[in-house]
């Protein structure tokens, strides 16, 4: 059988535990720097920059990888634009 002491002392090293993982996590979860910041939005930027670069790159190959869907969508964005113009 468990005794008083042997339990209180478990729950004193539950709470220690608990008290170092709580000190742990707000170290983690501590402001970053304003360089670190920037260094991340700059990062988001270049990785926008390509992303944009790539879709573009497709656009410019579509029509002659597929002729059909670039006709039937150039037919549709007209078609709603001359539907937009009408009021």
């Amino acid at each position: 059988m468990v005794t008083k002491a042997e339990l209180e002392a478990e729950v004193a090293d539950l709470r220690r535990q608990l008290a170092e993982q709580t000190a742990a996590t707000k170290q983690a979860a501590a402001p970053e720097t304003h360089g670190s910041m920037a260094d991340r939005i700059a990062e988001n930027i270049d990785d926008w920059a390509g992303q944009l670069e790539e879709a573009l790159n497709e656009l410019e190959d579509l029509p002659q990888k597929r002729p059909i869907l670039f006709a039937v969508g150039i037919f549709a964005i007209g078609y709603l634009l001359g539907r937009s113009g009408r009021s």
